[in-house]
């Protein structure tokens, strides 16, 4: 299910849960339409937002990167 939206430039589209929080993350946003009507980004509340982990990988961890049952 695809969620409106009104990006800060003034274009409108419609966008998965997945793209919303990005652009939330990535402040790109300004309205997304909700069940109960139109959420204003930095006025209405808002859910705690994901932390996006871009260029980590948890998996060169030196744990993960030397083996940890040698």
């Amino acid at each position: 299910m695809n969620i409106p939206v009104v990006l800060k430039d003034g274009k409108e589209c419609a966008v998965s849960k997945d793209e919303l929080q990005y652009l939330m993350v990535t402040q790109k946003i300004m309205f997304f339409e909700r069940s109960d009507g139109w959420a204003v980004v930095g006025r209405d509340k808002m859910r705690s937002q994901k932390i996006l982990y871009e260029n980590y990988n948890r998996r060169e961890h030196e744990i993960f990167a030397y083996g940890c049952l040698d």
